[in-house]
């Protein structure tokens, strides 16, 4: 599950990013996840509905085919490693989920949110 998240940002963000962001459990505000390459842009939320119909546009003016062959070529590799390790990976996050200690720190933090919100 783990290298599910590892990989797809890594893909993404590039892998010292990753590194740095996975090892220090960083949160990313928008104008961060857009200078990290994490999003594409940042619209005011009145323009949300029209930006998406323009980036739809442009993305449906390729042929399917083309889209999805292309797609599947740069996902393929990371798709194949997580099939063929989807047992293991469960079970390691599963023994890490667990941990006495892992439980604690997500107690915590969670405390920190519901703080936040109050």
């Amino acid at each position: 599950m783990l290298a599910m998240f590892k990989d797809t940002m890594m893909n993404t963000v590039g892998h010292r990013t990753t590194e740095v962001a996975l090892q220090l459990g960083l949160l990313y505000n928008p104008s961060e996840a857009l200078k990290i390459g994490m999003v594409d842009q940042l619209v005011p939320e009145d323009q949300v509905l029209a930006t998406a119909t323009q980036t739809m546009t442009k993305w449906l003016a390729i042929p399917d085919h083309a889209r999805a062959l292309t797609k599947s070529m740069m996902r393929k590799p990371t798709i194949d490693k997580l099939t063929s390790n989807r047992e293991t990976d469960i079970q390691h996050f599963v023994n890490f989920i667990t941990k006495d200690s892992i439980q604690k720190s997500l107690g915590m933090y969670m405390a920190m949110l519901k703080k936040r919100r109050g």
